[in-house]
């Protein structure tokens, strides 16, 4: 059978790229800007590089800018776009560093990008493993050409708890890239960097027929799609799955960062298809892209383009559970029902296909993780003794709901008794994480046996906050040096190391999600870039006669 297939690709605003500024003739004289976010060793690093270019241009000046937001575009910020642009017309070129994991790297080349749209010549110091991260983040400000100083630079920040005498240690890594700087400044343009090529990417209509076989070799071929089988976007499963929604194909429900590809419900609905979802399915799923989108409330690039190796993890709320079927009993976060797997399995597509990101160009994660796909689940809110997680943030009981959150590793707590669980989690709970947070798996004998100890949902999350403690020591001072890139509502860093510290710094990011079965599991992570985000799902009008139509597709399992 032949099979034609829509593009799951989606369109962005505006497609023109920029050329780079002109070169200096060089940088004898010149007033060198020396650009730098949040994390502080990159100020040594330039400054280091400052020492260097002195030897080799004595009247060079310079001049130091810090931008201390993390994953924040500098020229859509308010507050410190102005003073930018004020320093960038005061200097003749710009260097700025350093490039050491993914969303921190692809974000600097987007505000250093910032300085050549401005009008100045830049270059940007990154690691070799953040190559790919880079060019995305420049190319998203339409300057794809924007010019790296690639070194390896291994700074081993758990050792050291100030700045001081890394200057020494850094040395040996940018002697060999002092001329690579200089020449990024003053080599001139190619004709590519002076006129920028477009790809071309079919986006509309049927971009492909053949059979099951080909489809599937043609979209991962095409690096639309996993490593795994996938259903045949047609115009007519296309527009089945487009019964499950009163909104207009051409509607845009979000851009999805980096890519800030239009989600746009027909888009939404072919990575549904492809995805093997159901028409009942959409109404989570425009939802769900709006968790994505919520900025500056979550990150997101923060999360699918890190070189730390987070997953989404979705749970569902409202009556809706019950119309979907979806599961939140024993073996919860395992893939066995269609509606967990797939929804899941939708929103990694759209993560791919609409926010674009891939493995090693985007998605730097180093291990990865097993749920990167997604992991769906509803909450067993008919046996917690708990108001139901969306009614805990805000909404009321009858509503629909999904929230989001971005964990990374697990842990099992099979300890008996309430204190004694909570003892137990306070003590082992691993969080190495600059602001860090949790979603915790919780059965529903457990929940009750927390109800029954006094503690609602919020104690509980309380109670981690104030008596899950480390050493101070045993924190990594990698984000938290002079107290920098620290929330308002963490903690002071105490200068004496015989104290402790709470691995929780709030419960902003602490989830409780009452599903499974057993005592607790904790998804660890989760608060480094927001989250988490809880979204009220709307229905079509049709709801009731489209939940009939699907309603008894559920597993009959063979006896034997």
């Amino acid at each position: 059978m032949e099979y034609k297939v829509l593009s799951p690709w989606a369109e962005v605003d505006d497609k023109s790229k920029r050329s780079l500024q002109p070169r200096l003739k060089d940088l004898e004289g010149k007033k060198i800007g020396l650009f730098v976010y949040f994390k502080e060793h990159g100020i040594v690093i330039l400054k280091e590089v400052e020492r260097q270019l002195k030897e080799k241009f004595p009247t060079a000046k310079f001049s130091l800018y810090q931008y201390p937001r993390d994953l924040t575009i500098l020229s859509e910020d308010d507050e410190y776009s102005g003073s930018f642009r004020e320093w960038v017309k005061e200097v003749d070129a710009v260097i700025s560093s350093y490039g050491d994991a993914g969303s921190c790297a692809m974000f600097l080349a987007k505000n250093t990008a910032f300085a050549e749209l401005l009008g100045k010549p830049a270059v940007m110091i990154t690691d070799p493993a953040f190559v790919n991260a880079c060019q995305v983040g420049a190319s998203t400000q339409k300057v794809p050409g924007l010019r790296l100083a690639i070194a390896h630079i291994p700074i081993n920040m758990s050792a050291i708890n100030s700045l001081e005498g890394l200057g020494e240690a850094v040395r040996p890594y940018i002697t060999p890239i002092i001329d690579d700087i200089v020449a990024a400044l003053t080599r001139p343009l190619t004709s590519e960097e002076e006129s920028p090529t477009n790809v071309e990417i079919p986006l509309s209509g049927i971009v492909f027929k053949g059979d099951l076989v080909e489809v599937n070799n043609f979209l991962y071929k095409s690096g639309m799609a996993y490593g795994m089988p996938i259903m045949p976007p047609t115009e007519d499963a296309v527009k089945e799955m487009l019964t499950g929604t009163d909104l207009p194909p051409d509607h845009v429900v979000a851009r999805i960062p980096p890519m800030m590809g239009k989600a746009t419900v027909e888009k939404i609905a072919i990575n549904a298809v492809m995805a093997g979802c159901l028409p009942t399915y959409m109404p989570l799923l425009i939802a769900a892209v709006q968790c994505m989108v919520d900025f500056p409330r979550v990150k997101i690039e923060g999360y699918s383009c890190s070189a730390a190796s987070w997953f989404p993890l979705w749970t569902v709320n409202g009556p809706i559970r019950h119309d979907l079927n979806l599961h939140s009993g024993s073996a919860v976060m395992s893939p066995y029902f269609k509606p967990n797997a797939t929804i899941a399995h939708a929103t990694g597509l759209i993560t791919l296909n609409i926010a674009g990101v891939r493995c090693g160009i985007e998605d730097m994660a180093k291990t990865g993780h097993e749920g990167r796909f997604g992991v769906c689940i509803a909450e067993n809110e008919e046996e917690s003794p708990w108001e139901p997680l969306h009614v805990y943030y805000g909404l009321n009981r009858e509503d629909n709901a999904i929230t989001n959150t971005w964990p990374r590793c697990r842990q099992d707590f099979m300890v008996t008794g309430a204190i004694n669980l909570l003892r137990n989690i306070c003590d082992n709970i691993d969080c190495e994480v600059f602001d860090p947070g949790s979603t915790l798996i919780v059965g529903p004998e457990t929940a009750k046996s927390f109800s029954t100890a006094g503690f609602t949902r919020k104690d509980v999350l309380d109670y981690l906050v104030e008596y899950a403690r480390r050493p101070q020591p045993a924190a990594n001072p990698r984000w938290n040096i002079d107290n920098h890139h620290i929330p308002e509502h963490g903690p002071i860093l105490s200068m004496d190391p015989t104290r402790s510290l709470r691995k929780f710094w709030s419960s902003d990011h602490l989830v409780i999600v009452v599903a499974g079965t057993g005592r607790v599991t904790s998804y660890n992570g989760g608060g480094d870039h927001g989250g988490p985000i809880t979204k009220k799902v709307e229905l079509p009008a049709n709801w009731n006669k489209l939940v009939a139509k699907y309603k008894d597709i559920v597993p009959n399992y063979i006896r034997y």
